[in-house]
């Protein structure tokens, strides 16, 4: 363990390096992430002058949910980006460079590129839950406490953008499905309740999106039952097992592109 706490420690610090080098495009970055966040939105809050309430949440409500899923995914685009690369890392060969490596491969390959936007995505992302909580009237020191959570439930689009991977690891590069998770993140920052059954079961026992966002403003903000508090990223993580364990499968079966 303090072996891959010092390899991340140095992968950090090369790769803010080489986001220094480009520093007028990284903060022109950031900008335009936080626009694009204010844009979705004054989209929204024009959408509620329609309809003052979807499914019986109001906007804060859904502003709420936008906000903890936001955040949830500039966390997953700030250190686990790169896993969308790994059909790139097949087709050129790179990934077999992983595997002969006394390092565990998916660790090298999340944290040999970060996304200098997500950086800003994620601080107007916070920027937004707290002021959602404000007006909510939601006292702010959950944001700790949702923030923790954000950070776990990373781990189910990571996890979606692994098993889109895997298609990858199969076709020796040919097939990406990776990109699909950011179509999985629009479905992430609704409420459940705004779907069909089937979907519904889909997004929470399936696919668990709804544990990224809807669940715990639902439960844990409006309800208040802090046990969900464990619950949510007890979830999370149990998903990420459950993928990571088969992705360790498919590297078992993977064929080098020279084979």
């Amino acid at each position: 363990m303090r072996r891959y706490m010092r390899l991340l420690g140095v992968y950090f610090a090369i790769n803010f390096k080489s986001l220094a080098i480009y520093d007028f495009d990284f903060y022109f970055s950031i900008a335009g992430m936080m626009i694009q966040n204010l844009i979705n939105v004054i989209a929204l809050r024009f959408l509620y002058l329609l309809v003052p309430t979807i499914q019986g949440y109001s906007f804060m409500a859904l502003l709420t949910t936008y906000a903890i899923a936001s955040t949830s995914f500039a966390i997953f685009r700030c250190f686990f980006i790169n896993a969308l690369n790994i059909a790139a890392y097949v087709r050129k060969g790179k990934f077999d460079g992983l595997l002969v490596k006394p390092v565990n491969p998916l660790f090298q390959l999340l944290n040999e590129n970060f996304d200098e936007d997500a950086w800003g995505d994620l601080i107007i992302s916070i920027v937004i839950l707290i002021i959602s909580l404000v007006q909510s009237h939601t006292q702010l020191w959950l944001l700790p406490l949702l923030l923790v959570i954000c950070c776990a439930t990373s781990l189910i689009f990571l996890s979606l953008t692994l098993l889109g991977g895997m298609a990858s690891l199969f076709s020796k590069g040919l097939a990406d499905l990776s990109e699909i998770v950011y179509d999985f993140f629009e479905f992430s920052k609704y409420p459940v309740s705004i779907y069909n059954t089937p979907l519904k079961i889909f997004l929470t026992w399936i696919f668990p999106l709804g544990w990224v966002a809807a669940i715990p403003q639902a439960t844990i903000i409006n309800g208040g039952q802090w046990f969900f508090l464990i619950i949510v990223p007890s979830v999370a993580i149990l998903f990420f097992i459950l993928v990571y364990q088969l992705w360790r499968l498919f590297l078992l079966k993977y064929q080098s592109t020279g084979t």
